[in-house]
């Protein structure tokens, strides 16, 4: 008998993910070069994948990755900005340039058809920036500002000082924008040292997703970016092993503030684990989701925000985990309390049960193949592959690997993996009403004001 329609239809199977080919071919230059064939519209989309980011800035000019990334595109090969602009608009397209701690990003979508003068704009912006010094002068301005406007929100404080706290000195210690003091004192010389220890061939990947072939996608690598080496010898990208720092609450006072933000978390695993899908379930059902334990405890039981958020940051080496919330001012307290306390019951009085288990893998797995529509899409996802250096089956796996996740597993990942006892506490908020009651946390306090 058909079901009532008054009722709603009950969701279907996750639908399995069945992730293209990765062709792939490397220059002479050390370039690789990967090609996923897509052909349901006429579009490519390109991206040139960098293996460094700021967690390379040198230790006395953080933000340097990311101020040269900046001014590759600000004229290159006889253009200036305006010209290459220009240049990537009429193929419809334009660059974006993204710089993470572990990567710098290019990318742009365009015509099929455009393949080939798109590489080619791609490899004058690599190979033949102008990095001039009127542009560094003009970016660095822009910079600046930039900085004076993150330094009044009470958000970006909080994520320098939880970057700070939780990395310490570790090049992931500080954020990619770098601060006033060091982008003042950087010079074009730096600008192009960095550039030719960074921008080199062997450490890019190349990935072409679109209504391209595979031999003409390598043909039109090879005869815009075949000569893309720059001269010297390259420079080692490896990243130290972060080591764990003491736990405390850091406390930046704005005085008077109505409300807290707060950042509350310690320093959590890199991505290559065996325990990846237990991570992911076991965060979606304590605090990823609307429907978690800790956003529920939060907005929904008390009332105190109108949204909490766990999340485990990934990263090559070793990322972090970190509940991230705004709470009105006289429930700051009690908020880092239950937080606390919803990170200590997920591994010991209080595990993960079987209704939160379902949900949480039900929101992971039946909307998942909703992010490989597109070729946009597709290169979105070989970028993780290349910078993780994950298995081609990474995506094909995920739907029935998080499936099979048990109960066991989300309690064993939570033991392991959730320490509440280690925690950092990032307030930002009137430490006046504050101070006194964070004593409760048996953490030293530290107040400082975040250099921006």
């Amino acid at each position: 008998m058909p079901a009532p329609r008054s009722l709603p239809p009950l969701p279907a199977a996750p639908t399995a993910v069945h992730f293209p080919a990765i062709q792939r071919d490397e220059l002479a230059s050390g370039l690789r070069v990967w090609s996923l064939a897509w052909s349901p519209v006429p579009v490519v989309t390109i991206a040139l994948l960098l293996e460094s980011g700021s967690a390379q800035d040198p230790p006395d000019r953080p933000g340097l990755a990311s101020l040269t990334a900046d001014l590759i595109d600000e004229g290159a090969a006889g253009r200036d900005a305006v010209q290459l602009s220009d240049a990537f608009a009429r193929l419809g397209t334009h660059l974006d340039v993204d710089v993470s701690p572990d990567t710098t990003l290019l990318s742009m979508t365009t015509l099929a058809k455009n393949l080939d003068p798109a590489l080619a704009l791609l490899g004058d912006v690599l190979i033949r920036p102008h990095l001039a010094e009127p542009d560094l002068l003009r970016i660095r301005d822009l910079r600046l500002n930039r900085l004076r406007q993150l330094k009044t929100s009470a958000g970006a404080v909080a994520e320098r000082a939880f970057l700070a706290a939780v990395f310490g000195s570790h090049p992931y210690g500080h954020g990619t924008f770098g601060t006033s003091r060091t982008l003042e004192a950087a010079s074009l010389d730096d600008v192009r040292a960095f550039h030719q220890g960074m921008f080199r061939a062997g450490r890019a990947t190349l990935i072409v997703a679109g209504d391209a072939q595979a031999a003409t996608v390598a043909a039109c690598a090879h005869k815009h970016l075949g000569g893309w080496h720059l001269g010297g010898p390259d420079t080692e990208s490896g990243i130290p092993v972060p080591a764990p720092m003491p736990p405390q609450c850091v406390m930046i006072d704005r005085p008077g503030a109505p409300q807290s933000e707060l950042r509350i978390g310690h320093l959590g695993p890199a991505r290559r684990i065996p325990e990846y899908h237990a991570l992911v379930v076991l965060n979606a059902a304590l605090g990823g989701q609307f429907t978690s334990r800790i956003n529920q405890q939060l907005r929904e039981a008390k009332g105190y925000t109108y949204g909490a958020r766990t999340s485990f940051d990934f990263r090559r080496v070793r990322g972090s985990f970190s509940c991230d919330t705004s709470v009105q001012g006289d429930a700051t307290i009690e908020a880092i309390g239950d937080v606390l306390a919803a990170f200590d019951a997920a591994g010991s009085t209080n595990p993960i049960e079987d209704d939160e288990l379902a949900r949480a893998k039900g929101s992971l797995t039946r909307g998942y193949v909703r992010h490989f529509e597109t070729a946009a899409h597709l290169v979105r996802a070989a970028i993780d592959l290349a910078k993780f250096q994950l298995p081609d089956d990474t995506f094909d796996r995920y739907v029935p690997d998080v499936g099979t996740v048990t109960g066991g597993a989300v309690l064993d990942a939570a033991r392991r993996f959730i320490r509440p006892a280690e925690c950092v506490a990032v307030i930002v908020g009137d430490a006046e009403k504050h101070r006194a009651a964070l004593a409760r946390f048996e953490r030293n306090v530290t107040e400082l004001v975040p250099e921006f």
